[in-house]
């Protein structure tokens, strides 16, 4: 009878010893597992932390292997900045301590690709597409094949509507179609790829131009010119890269 107590007293003892072990706990909830996010862009990380019977010494996190950034106390919120990121593949790992010596670990991989600018352009939902930029150029009605074309103010040396596309083995032609303005002068406007300069004399009724395009990675620039009075203006719509 003796023996039976003890060995239920050693018994209880046990329990109540694992019910007081320090405990913690982490994940990562924000990226979201195979996320993908656009060169350039700063990733938003957001780790949840939880402890038992201890308190949170530090949360480490590594960036591919290699320490990136640590805090010690709530919200564990981080951000991984663009200089820190390639195209590929990257993995996150966070790393939790508390104070009696436990861990805990997560990891999350996602991906960094390049953003690539569409191979047609039509300005349909009436905004400048991404990876597009616009000085002095702003969206109207109506376009050549539907509501929407892009315009621009009157002449200026900096009105300038750019794109950066890359043309593999798919694209060997860019083409557009344009229209002008112009109260004193025929209007002519100026596109550029890269650093070669085509000059365009425009007429009043849309029409289609067309140029070869190397490949490779290039800078497709337009700019409006021979224009004077404040009323002038070109037009461009349906902007399309193509192969042949």
């Amino acid at each position: 009878m003796k023996k039976t107590l003890f060995l239920l007293g050693t018994a209880l003892i046990l329990i109540f010893a694992g019910c007081n072990k320090p405990k913690i706990t982490c994940e990562i909830v924000k990226p979201l597992p195979n996320a993908v996010f656009e060169l350039g862009e700063t990733i938003d990380l957001a780790v949840d932390v939880a402890v038992e019977n201890t308190n949170i010494y530090e949360v480490q996190i590594y960036l591919d292997g290699v320490g990136y950034d640590k805090k010690i106390s709530f919200p564990f919120n981080f951000r991984i900045y663009p200089e820190s990121l390639k195209e590929g593949s990257h993995t996150i790992r966070v790393v939790a301590f508390g104070s009696d010596n436990v861990t805990d670990e997560s990891t999350v991989t996602f991906s960094v690709v390049k953003y690539e600018a569409p191979n047609f352009v039509s300005f349909s939902d009436g905004k400048l597409p991404k990876g597009w930029s616009a000085n002095y150029w702003s969206i109207t009605s109506p376009g050549f094949d539907d509501n929407f074309s892009i315009r621009s103010e009157s002449y200026g040396y900096n009105y300038a509507l750019t794109t950066i596309k890359t043309c593999d083995a798919t694209i060997d032609s860019i083409e557009f179609y344009a229209k002008g303005v112009s109260y004193y002068y025929m209007p002519r406007m100026r596109f550029l790829i890269n650093n070669i300069q085509h000059e365009i004399q425009l007429t009043e009724s849309w029409q289609r131009y067309a140029f070869a395009v190397p490949s490779g990675e290039h800078t497709f620039t337009w700019y409006p010119y021979n224009l004077d009075s404040y009323s002038d203006y070109i037009c461009l719509d349906a902007i399309k890269f193509y192969k042949k």
